[in-house]
């Protein structure tokens, strides 16, 4: 038989005692209804709410979890959620996990392996029922490894580890790569260009991100196919917005400069057109550009920016469901969930043909 739970509140507020006497139930019946365990009818279940809230009782969580072994929160390991489609990822991942009753703690990795290390840890600690994570390496994920080995549901989103026996919600990035390259070629563009992430790990060891991976290896097949060279100075390395900004400007100096420069991520595009306005160089009359992510403010500039648009709220919802239905079911099957992209096409966009 379950143990009664008495929640505790402050010394000087109401007690379960009292929400019973004011429910008109007994106490064991009130730690039921408030604790979230056990056999309730709705109706006193109603009544002793009804009271808690009359009397500005709050339920004890930690003592409700040592019962139930669930503390109703999810955790969140993202790259940063100023960045506006990881916002929105996350807005659609809170809205999921709230609908069926859980809170979010989120920690901001920056994309980095030691912050993510550290950020896990933390998670764990506040015994979370689930974590929705973005990897900051593909390389590095022995703690998500060990997280799992320890039973911690896990749920991997827009990116992932290879081989890690996780749930997985991203869209086909390789292919919406490849597809936009082919019509900036098809544009008559032969000089393309596309910075890639790259950051170094607590071992030296670069940061590699499958994310950026697919969109870059689908560029580069693209074109291949086309019969194009892509020098090494047309797909410089970088980490954020200031240093895409300027690895850009240096490859916009050259006098062989790209003619259309694609970024991987919202923020790495943005960097882009630092460079481009830094360069005094007008869009799409001297350099066309074109990114992956439909955000506000690409439709702000002008021209528009024609981009891959990727269902991000979409993204964060579907990871919350897949997070969810592994906390029920912990040895199901795992699944890769591959949602659509859309190519919007704008003003960004010379036609050389």
């Amino acid at each position: 038989m379950l143990p009664d739970v008495q929640p505790s509140v402050p010394a000087q507020g109401s007690s379960i005692f009292d929400v019973a006497r004011e429910a008109g139930v007994s106490r064991a019946t009130a730690a039921r209804a408030l604790g979230g365990y056990g056999s309730v009818s709705e109706e006193a279940r109603r009544r002793v709410e009804a009271a808690a809230e009359r009397l500005g009782y709050s339920v004890n969580s930690v003592a409700r979890s040592m019962v139930t072994g669930q503390t109703m929160t999810l955790g969140a390991l993202i790259a940063d959620v100023s960045n506006p489609f990881f916002a929105r990822v996350i807005r659609g991942f809170t809205d999921g996990a709230r609908g069926a009753g859980y809170d979010v703690v989120l920690v901001n990795t920056d994309e980095t392996v030691d912050t993510e290390v550290h950020g896990l840890k933390l998670l764990t600690e506040k015994r979370v029922d689930g974590i929705l994570v973005a990897p900051a390496s593909e390389e590095a994920g022995e703690h998500l490894v060990t997280a799992l080995e320890r039973g911690q549901a896990l749920v991997q989103v827009d990116r992932f580890v290879p081989g890690l026996d996780t749930d997985v919600v991203v869209v086909d990035n390789y292919e919406a790569g490849y597809r936009a390259v082919q019509r900036v070629i098809a544009a008559g563009h032969t000089r393309i260009a596309a910075p890639i992430l790259r950051t170094k790990g607590p071992d030296g060891r670069a940061n590699l991100i499958s994310t950026m991976l697919e969109r870059h290896q689908g560029y580069r097949d693209a074109m291949a196919e086309a019969g194009l060279a892509v020098p090494g100075a047309y797909a410089p390395g970088a980490h954020g917005r200031a240093e895409v900004r300027a690895v850009t400007t240096e490859m916009l100096s050259r006098a062989d400069r790209p003619t259309a420069v694609f970024g991987l991520d919202d923020s790495f595009t943005l960097g882009i057109i630092d460079a481009v306005y830094a360069c005094d160089l007008e869009v799409p009359q001297q350099v066309s550009i074109f990114g992956f992510d439909d955000t506000e403010w690409t439709t702000v500039v002008r021209p528009p920016l024609s981009v891959i648009a990727q269902p991000a709220y979409d993204l964060g919802a579907c990871a919350a469901q897949a997070l969810l239905r592994r906390i029920q079911a912990p040895d199901a099957p795992r699944h890769t969930h591959v949602l659509p992209t859309t190519w919007v096409e704008r003003g960004s966009i010379r036609n050389l043909a």
